[in-house]
């Protein structure tokens, strides 16, 4: 799955010759913590941040009192105390990728650009449904997550079970577990209770590490 069809589309931008307490404004107003900055073109152009703000650092305020520098501070524009080393990812990009640099980077969101132009960003409340999404949080079901032995063709194996059952599939997931070696499969069905779906699947399984109705 491509970045694209998760990302948030139009989010809020902010222009680069804003000021500081408009774009404060702004944050408030739409109730986020981070804005991509465009300049005149709508190329992207750096990200402000809450932090940003707070770290702003301007040579001519160190000599003023504390409201005369938050007012030089508020008039002075977002271009001067923006991040603008911006890390980003294009629509393309396969939403495993932007998750492992979102971890590895420990960001909490990420431009979407395309020929310079921003198409959209994701963050983590962005993964966070698409997690909901890819386990079948929104559909009830039975289910059910089982340690396999690493083997081909144990996924088929499930299927087929599943399939002979008229039992339909919400969710199935997998991954490895480096501790246990063991392959951990997390599945959830639609059609049965968790006592039947335990009954037909234990036999492949090494152990049944967790099941419920959700």
């Amino acid at each position: 799955m491509i970045i694209a069809r998760r990302m948030t589309k139009h989010p809020v931008v902010a222009n680069q010759h804003m000021s500081t307490l408009d774009a404060l404004d702004l944050m408030k107003r739409k109730g986020v913590a981070k804005l991509p900055v465009l300049d005149d073109n709508m190329n992207l152009v750096g990200i402000l941040t809450e932090k940003d703000i707070l770290r702003a650092n301007l040579p001519e305020v160190k000599q003023l009192s504390l409201l005369e520098m938050a007012y030089q501070v508020g008039i002075t524009s977002i271009e001067s105390i923006m991040t603008r080393d911006v890390i980003s990812i294009t629509p393309d990009t396969g939403i495993e990728e932007a998750a492992r640099i979102m971890v590895m980077q420990d960001l909490s969101f990420l431009p979407v650009v395309k020929d310079g132009k921003l198409e959209g960003v994701v963050s983590k409340s962005d993964m966070f449904k698409t997690m909901m999404d890819l386990f079948g949080a929104r559909v009830y079901g039975a289910r059910i997550t089982l340690a396999l032995d690493d083997k081909v063709g144990m996924i088929a194996k499930i299927s087929k079970i599943l399939a002979d059952n008229n039992l339909s599939i919400i969710s199935f997931c997998n991954f490895s577990d480096d501790e246990s070696g063991k392959v951990i499969c997390t599945l959830k069905v639609e059609g049965t209770d968790e006592g039947t779906l335990r009954k037909l699947l234990s036999p492949l399984a090494v152990a049944i590490v967790d099941e419920g109705e959700v």
